[in-house]
């Protein structure tokens, strides 16, 4: 899988931390979380990251993913990062790491169907004593073929200027379309205002979500 390096963060000393036990872990005090850890993740090194924050088991059925959450090395007197109520994760080890999947519902199930898809990845891990953090973006996110752009393009020449579900939905399927690799789509879905002028609410937002998601792919390309 090919990510792209987008963010690398401030080092955070982890020494002190490794010999806690994991029975006694916590996350640092902060206005975010209570500092009772959920789950605690022993990192090599016998370093261990605590989180407190929000389970959520129902979005994937046997999966336990978390929003509104925060990390802390145990023992430490502030936390790694809050991640805020409308983000989605995913948080296991590999490697030696742990990482922090963003999840989001995209259309790029069977049919278009909305599936939960990773869209950022952020590592974590210790180097020389140190806490380390990368964000990446996933490149693998399924593609739509030539069909199903030229499907999407056709649907968006019929779409009446409505604010509703079928309204956004229709810009998510132009997103996946321009990652695909479809210049129409993208300029569609750049202007998408100028024909939609009715978008509005919670739909604008996700609407203005979609356009910063597709200015960092773009960042990202090389």
């Amino acid at each position: 899988m090919k990510f792209i390096k987008i963010l690398l963060l401030a080092f955070i000393p982890a020494m002190a931390f490794g010999q806690l036990k994991l029975s006694g872990c916590k996350c640092a005090a902060s206005k975010y979380a209570d500092s009772k850890a959920d789950t605690v993740f022993q990192l090599p090194g016998n370093v261990a990251i605590a989180l407190c924050g929000a389970q959520e088991k129902n979005i994937i059925k046997g999966k336990v993913l978390y929003r509104e959450f925060v990390l802390s090395v145990c023992g430490a007197k502030q936390i790694i990062k809050f991640w805020e109520a409308v983000k989605i994760c995913n948080v296991k080890t590999a490697n030696g790491e742990l990482l922090v999947q963003e999840l989001v519902d995209l259309p790029v199930g069977k049919d278009m169907t909305y599936n939960e898809t990773v869209w950022t990845t952020e590592h974590i891990y210790f180097s020389k004593g140190k806490l380390v953090r990368d964000s990446v973006i996933n490149r693998r996110i399924p593609k739509y073929s030539a069909k199903q752009v030229n499907n999407v393009l056709n649907l968006y020449q019929y779409t009446p200027n409505i604010n509703n579900e079928a309204t956004i939905n229709l810009a998510d399927k132009l997103f996946i379309s321009a990652l695909s690799g479809s210049a129409k789509a993208k300029a569609y879905l750049v202007n998408f205002k100028k024909k939609f002028t009715m978008l509005d609410g919670v739909n604008l937002e996700n609407y203005d979500t979609l356009l910063r998601r597709l200015r960092s792919w773009e960042q990202t390309a090389n």
